[in-house]
C-alpha cells in the first residue's frame, strides 16, 4: 500500500516544483545524496541547473549525475538556510565540498578596529579579523549580509572611505550605519552592537532578543529616548525574525510530524523526524486510496505500516504530532507504545510551535502530492477530460488571462500557455496596460485580448481555448474582442468567477456567449486543470506586475541622486543590462562604468541597498 520511492519524471519535476523557499537535496543512481542546496524560489532555483546557459564543469558533472531530486519546503529562507547546513554537515554530499577548497568559500568578516567593520570575504582567513562561515554560497553570504545590515548599524564601508568622511553618508540617514566615523555613535554603544551582531550569527537569538530589550527599557528610564527608539526598531526586526523561526529552536526533544495530503483517488502522506530542533529526515509515501475512505483511515493505516512493522527501531520520538483533526484508536497508539516500550506523547490540537511543525509537514505533503499528480499522463487525461465538458473534438492548445495591479498603477496582463505536455513556459507572455483608469480591470482585459489576437491571427499561432480569469464581465470584453476578429467559431472562451462563497474549487465556470453558470466538482479533472492554469496566470500577473513597481521605485531612486541625470542612467541600464544587474553590483563595478565616478559609483551603491 505504502511506496517508499516512485518513477522520477524529471520534466514533469521541474515544472511543477514549488515555488516555496526551501532545500532541495540530489540523488545518483545508487541513492546517495551528491548535492544539497537551499533556495528562496525552490523552482527557480532547481531549474537553474537545467538551463541552456553556459555552466562550469562542476555543474556539468552534477547534472550529468542527477537520477532523483527531493524537497523540503521551509517557513522561510532562513530556516531554508539552517537546514542546507546541517544536512551538508551530516551528509557531507562530495559536491558540497570536493570542488571548494579553503580559499574558495565566502565568509563574513569582522574587522579588529576599535570600530569593527562587517563585510564579505572570499580566500584565505587571517589574524585580521574574526570570520564567520564558511557560506556554502556567495549569493548565502550576501543574503546573511544585507539581513545583518538592517538590523545592526554596524559600518561596512572600507577604510579608506572611512578615514576620509566628514559628514554622514547614505547609509547613516537608511539607518544602516550608526555613523561612528564622524563621532555620532560612542565606542562602548557600537562595541555593544557588535556583541549582540556576533551572538546573532552565531545561532543565539533568544539572548539576543532578552539582552535588546532589557537596553531598550533601561535607556527609556534614563530618558534616552533616541536610544529607545532605536533598540525598539531593533527589537521589532528580531521578534520577527524570531515569529518566523521553526527549525533553529533551541530544543532537545525528538519527535515527528506527520502531514497528509489527498486529492480524488492519490494521497500522501509526509513524515518530518525532527531531533533537537532541527529536521533529521523528511520522507513520503504515496498512495492509492478509495474516494470513501476517511483521512483518519489513512493515517491509522500509516501509523499501523510504519510504527509497528517487522523493522527493527532503535530510537523512538518522544512526541508526535499528527495532522489536524485526527482520529486514531487508543488501541492502536497503546500497540506503537508498547513496541516502543515507552509512553508517548500524541499532538493533534496544537499551538504555537507545534501548530507551525504541523502546518509544514501538510505543506510538504501537498508539494510532493502535486508534483506527483502533474505528471505528462495527468495533463492529458485533464485535457481529454476539458475536451469532453466543452465538446470540442481536440484541444491542442490553452491560454489563460489575468490581470494584476498595484493600488491601481503598473496594470500588468499575464498570459500563460499549456499543452497535453504540461506548461509552456517560454511561451508565457507580459503584457504592460497603459492608457486605462486605474483599476479597469475590463477594459485591461479588452487591450490585452485584442493584443494577442492580432498577434495571433498574423502568425497563425491561435490557441483552442482562451481561460479568463474573472466573471461575466471579464468575459463579455473577451466575446468582443473574439467578434472583431471573426474568431468566435474558432477559440472557446471560459472564465472562472470567484462565485458567492469566494472558495477555491467552488468558482462559477462561465462559457462564452453562454450566461449560465456551471459549477463542476471539486475534484473533476476538467476542473482542476481550469484552476491549476488559472493559478498559474494569476502568479505570473503578479511576479509581472511586482517587477513593474520594482522598476519604477529603482529608477525614482537614481532620480534623487545628485548628479545622476537621464543620460548617464542610460549609461548604468545599458552596461549592465538592466536594473537587476545594477543592483547586484557592487561599487568598484559601478565606477568602470563611463562617467561615473568612485565617489559617485558609492553614491549609487549606498542608494540601491
Amino acid at each position: 500500500m505504502f511506496l517508499d520511492d516512485f518513477t522520477f519524471d524529471l520534466e514533469s519535476f521541474l515544472k511543477n516544483v514549488s515555488t516555496h523557499p526551501g532545500v532541495y537535496r540530489m540523488y545518483d543512481k545508487q541513492g546517495n545524496i551528491i548535492y544539497v542546496g537551499k533556495a528562496k524560489n525552490l523552482n527557480k532555483r532547481i531549474n537553474s541547473y537545467f538551463s541552456k546557459g553556459a555552466k562550469d564543469l562542476k555543474t556539468q558533472s552534477l547534472v550529468a549525475q542527477i537520477h532523483y531530486i527531493d524537497i523540503t519546503v521551509t517557513p522561510s529562507e532562513y530556516e531554508a538556510y539552517l537546514l542546507e547546513s546541517s544536512l551538508i554537515k551530516k551528509h557531507k554530499p562530495k559536491y558540497n565540498i570536493l570542488f571548494k577548497d579553503d580559499k574558495s568559500y565566502p565568509y563574513l568578516a569582522l574587522s579588529h578596529h576599535d570600530f569593527p567593520r562587517l563585510y564579505g570575504f572570499r580566500g584565505k582567513p587571517d589574524k585580521k579579523a574574526t570570520y564567520f562561515g564558511p557560506y556554502v554560497s556567495l549569493a548565502s553570504m550576501r543574503e546573511t549580509l544585507v539581513l545583518l545590515q538592517k538590523i545592526f548599524p554596524v559600518r561596512q564601508c572600507e577604510d579608506s572611505y572611512y578615514k576620509a568622511r566628514t559628514r554622514p553618508c547614505l547609509q547613516y540617514q537608511i539607518k544602516r550605519c550608526s555613523a561612528p566615523c564622524v563621532n555620532k555613535i560612542s565606542k562602548e554603544t557600537y562595541a555593544e552592537q557588535v556583541d549582540l551582531l556576533k551572538r546573532f550569527i552565531q545561532g543565539k537569538l533568544s539572548s539576543v532578543l532578552e539582552e535588546v530589550s532589557n537596553k531598550m527599557h533601561q535607556a527609556a528610564e534614563q530618558h534616552d529616548f533616541e536610544k529607545a527608539a532605536m533598540l525598539r526598531d531593533q527589537l521589532t526586526i528580531l521578534t520577527k525574525i524570531q515569529q518566523q523561526q521553526i527549525i533553529d529552536q533551541v530544543s532537545l526533544r525528538s519527535f515527528h510530524v506527520i502531514g497528509i495530503a489527498s486529492i480524488m483517488q492519490k494521497a500522501c502522506v509526509s513524515l518530518l523526524e525532527i531531533s533537537q530542533g532541527k529536521v533529521e529526515y523528511d520522507r513520503h509515501w504515496f498512495i492509492d486510496i478509495d474516494m470513501l475512505q476517511e483521512k483518519e483511515d489513512v493515517i491509522s493505516a500509516f501509523l499501523l505500516h510504519y510504527y509497528l512493522s517487522d523493522q527493527s527501531r532503535n530510537l523512538w520520538p518522544e512526541q508526535v504530532i499528527l495532522p489536524e483533526g485526527s482520529k486514531v484508536s487508543s488501541s492502536l497508539l497503546s500497540a506503537i507504545e508498547k513496541k516502543a516500550g515507552a509512553k508517548l506523547q500524541w499532538l493533534i490540537k496544537t499551538t504555537g510551535i507545534n501548530a507551525k511543525w504541523q502546518k509544514l509537514a501538510m505543506v510538504n505533503a501537498k508539494q510532493k502530492l502535486q508534483s506527483n499528480l502533474q505528471s505528462l499522463s495527468q495533463y492529458a487525461a485533464k485535457f481529454t477530460a476539458l475536451q469532453t465538458w466543452l465538446n470540442i473534438e481536440e484541444i491542442r492548445r490553452i491560454e489563460c488571462f489575468d490581470i494584476s495591479h498595484h493600488q491601481g498603477e503598473a496594470t500588468v496582463a499575464s498570459c500563460v500557455v499549456y499543452e497535453k505536455q504540461g506548461p509552456v513556459k517560454s511561451a508565457y507572455r507580459r503584457y504592460n496596460i497603459e492608457g486605462v483608469t486605474a483599476g479597469d480591470d475590463y477594459t485591461a482585459i479588452s487591450q490585452a485580448l485584442h493584443r494577442r489576437l492580432s498577434s495571433g491571427v498574423q502568425a497563425d499561432n491561435l490557441p483552442d481555448v482562451i481561460v479568463i480569469d474573472g466573471g461575466k464581465g471579464q468575459l463579455h470584453k473577451a466575446e468582443q474582442a473574439l467578434l472583431q476578429f471573426d474568431l468566435q467559431n474558432t477559440i472557446q472562451l471560459v472564465s472562472l468567477g470567484k462565485g458567492v462563497e469566494r472558495i477555491s474549487g467552488k468558482e462559477v465556470i462561465y462559457r462564452g456567449f453562454d450566461s449560465t453558470g456551471y459549477h463542476l466538482p471539486a475534484y473533476d479533472l476538467a476542473f482542476l486543470l481550469l484552476r491549476q492554469i488559472r493559478d498559474s496566470a494569476h502568479d505570473f500577473a503578479i511576479t509581472g506586475q511586482r517587477k513593474k513597481v520594482a522598476k519604477r521605485q529603482t529608477e525614482s531612486i537614481l532620480e534623487q541622486i545628485p548628479g545622476i541625470g537621464a543620460k548617464r542612467r542610460k549609461a548604468l541600464l545599458t552596461h549592465f543590462g538592466g536594473w537587476q544587474g545594477l543592483t547586484s553590483a557592487s561599487a568598484s563595478e559601478i565606477a568602470k562604468v563611463s562617467g561615473i565616478s568612485a565617489k559617485m559609483a558609492d553614491m549609487i551603491w549606498h542608494a540601491l541597498h
